[in-house]
């Protein structure tokens, strides 16, 4: 799979990864807001959902009770430590005229996802985000973007719609409707950035076939 990035693709493939995957999505998302007050266990719930993109990005089936299971507790270390180092530098970058602490954000922006995903150290995982996005960071800010608007058109476009319509209760669930499939479709983005500039280097390519041996001439008969 080639390392590239192209606007349409990836928000096309976006919307359907996020579409296909809402439900599932959706049950994660509760679970994790129902919980979230629960001291420790909202740490691992939390990490969890920071796996999301990595496992979207695998076509993985995802079972909503997935953020349970302790084995993100035992990163809780290593995902402050990222988290931590990531504030140190975004926060002073953010000070020289904003602009330095936004392409650093772009920089490390799959840090987290590499770090859960592939069991790397944060500062590998802090390494290897800054070299899979070299060379795409406004590519990364411009389909950020355009998602954004296309987001936003959607809603403004159904609303309208369904304005049309004298029924609070069913502007109500139009409304709800839409932001859930907006966060799993934004969440399905993030997982084609993460799938499309890192996981796509790590595929070998696969090895030429050998030529078959040519028979050897049989000696001639004397």
């Amino acid at each position: 799979m080639e390392r590239k990035l192209e606007i349409v693709p990836a928000i096309t493939d976006a919307i359907a990864i996020g579409v296909k995957n809402a439900a599932s999505l959706v049950g994660a998302v509760l679970l994790w807001v129902v919980t979230i007050w629960i001291p420790y266990l909202n740490v691992g719930t939390t990490i969890a959902m920071n796996t999301l993109p990595g496992k979207l990005a695998k076509g993985e089936i995802i079972n909503p009770l997935f953020i349970f299971d302790s084995v993100y507790r035992r990163k809780m270390g290593d995902y402050f430590l990222l988290e931590g180092l990531l504030a140190m530098m975004l926060l002073p970058a953010f000070f020289f005229l904003v602009i330095p602490g936004f392409v650093l954000s772009l920089m490390y922006s799959l840090a987290v996802y590499i770090m859960l995903d592939k069991d790397e150290t944060p500062m590998d995982a802090l390494a290897l985000s800054n070299k899979a996005t070299y060379g795409f960071k406004w590519k990364i800010f411009g389909i950020s973007f355009l998602f954004a608007i296309v987001i936003a058109l959607t809603f403004a476009i159904v609303m309208g719609i369904v304005g049309l319509i004298d029924s609070s209760f069913i502007s109500f669930i139009f409304r709800i409707a839409i932001l859930v499939i907006a966060c799993s479709c934004g969440m399905a983005l993030n997982a084609v950035i993460y799938r499309n500039l890192f996981l796509a280097p790590l595929e070998e390519p696969a090895a030429p076939a050998e030529p078959a041996a040519e028979p050897e001439a049989e000696p001639a008969a004397e």
